[in-house]
């Protein structure tokens, strides 16, 4: 991750000038230009380029100039703020499906800790034990969540495969829609994934290629093994 610094500080500074004009100078009448962009360096530390393009993104929907820590806001994705139970829980019940298969599912380490107290009751209950496992799951998880806050905890979401590969592209297309995942890492989980179409595809490709190949071989292995039993003959 690059170090943000006051060379590109000055130039948000700018873009920042002409997005908002005489409202941007009041908003900071009486700070130096130098002495913004030095808390800016404080404060933007760790974003992304992505994240800055989502701020600067916001910008051309906002009418009027945000401070520094508003701006850091608007760079950071909505992932950086804890879902609610009732939320998370929407997400890791789909880590099972209905016929216990495992699913793909990118949560937190909180909601997969949560999950795991009432995994069972999903996996082999009706809709009654599935009701007393969504409250087993939403209790622990507030507070795993509420320990995470104390710590100063950001939710850090993580990618569990499941068996299924279709369902593995969706689920990390759909998570990286959502912003659970940047692009960078969806791209990265995906790279080497297909569908079980494009397998079929792939084996059918390979299997016509060992056919072809095998046919143009055929007449010269056979010329081959005639010659050498001739020449076992003559010998």
């Amino acid at each position: 991750m690059p170090e943000f610094t006051l060379e590109p500080a000055m130039r948000l500074i700018s873009k920042m000038r002409k997005s908002y004009g005489k409202k941007f100078a009041d908003q900071w009448a009486g700070v130096g230009v130098e002495e913004l962009a030095e808390e800016m360096v404080d404060q933007y530390q760790g974003l992304t380029v992505e994240d800055f393009n989502r701020g600067i993104a916001r910008m051309k929907r906002q009418a009027w100039p945000p401070t520094v820590p508003e701006f850091r806001e608007w760079c950071e994705p909505e992932s950086d703020e804890w879902l609610g139970s009732h939320e998370a829980w929407a997400i890791a019940e789909k880590s099972i499906g209905l016929d216990g298969q495992e699913m793909t599912v990118v949560w937190t380490e909180q909601m997969a800790q949560a999950f795991n107290r009432c995994e069972d009751l999903v996996k082999t209950g009706n809709k009654y034990q599935r009701a007393e496992a969504k409250k087993i799951f939403c209790d622990a998880y507030d507070r795993l969540v509420v320990q995470a806050k104390d710590k100063g905890l950001k939710p850090i979401y993580v990618t569990s495969l499941g068996t299924d590969k279709d369902q593995q592209i969706t689920a990390i297309q759909k998570a990286t829609v959502e912003g659970f995942l940047t692009a960078s890492e969806g791209n990265a989980l995906l790279e080497h994934k297909e569908t079980k179409s494009e397998q079929l595809n792939d084996s059918e490709r390979y299997k016509a290629i060992a056919q072809e190949a095998l046919a143009r071989l055929g007449p010269l292995i056979k010329r081959e093994s005639i010659k050498k039993m001739a020449d076992e003959h003559l010998g």
